[in-house]
């Protein structure tokens, strides 16, 4: 996660008062409840699973095979934009239309942030069971 952390107000009961808490902040610092009530907000924040694209996103500039094409004296052909992805025990380049470029960005953004709060359940999971409270 980047260094700048999403805040987060967590409640437990309705006389307490809210508490602000930073992702990747101290848990040690809240209570069972207060604990509950962030990992039931972190929850909400992940979106569709059907959305998760994994792989990073990059444009990149080409050389065609025409020996006369105006890319031979430098002027390469494109943007194109592609995604990198990570499987099987080794990286490959799929190449994105144009057309599926905003789509696609928009789901490796989405998983990139549902997998930071799925990140930041399992702390909150973490400090529970170490507190013998984790149900």
């Amino acid at each position: 996660m980047s260094g700048r952390g999403r805040m987060l107000a967590v409640s437990s009961e309705s006389d307490s008062p809210r508490v602000s808490y930073r992702m990747g902040g101290d848990l040690s610092q809240l209570t069972e409840r207060q604990l509950y009530a962030l990992r039931k907000r972190l929850a909400a924040g992940v979106h569709d699973p059907a959305l998760t694209l994994r792989g990073a996103l990059h444009s990149d500039l080409r050389q065609c095979s025409n020996e006369r094409c105006r890319c031979r004296s430098g002027e390469l052909h494109g943007p194109y934009t592609y995604l990198s992805v990570y499987g099987e025990g080794r990286s490959r380049t799929v190449y994105v239309p144009q057309a599926l470029a905003g789509v696609t960005s928009e789901h490796v953004e989405a998983t990139r942030r549902g997998e930071a709060l799925m990140a930041e359940i399992s702390r909150v999971n973490l400090e529970l069971l170490r507190r013998r409270l984790l149900r």
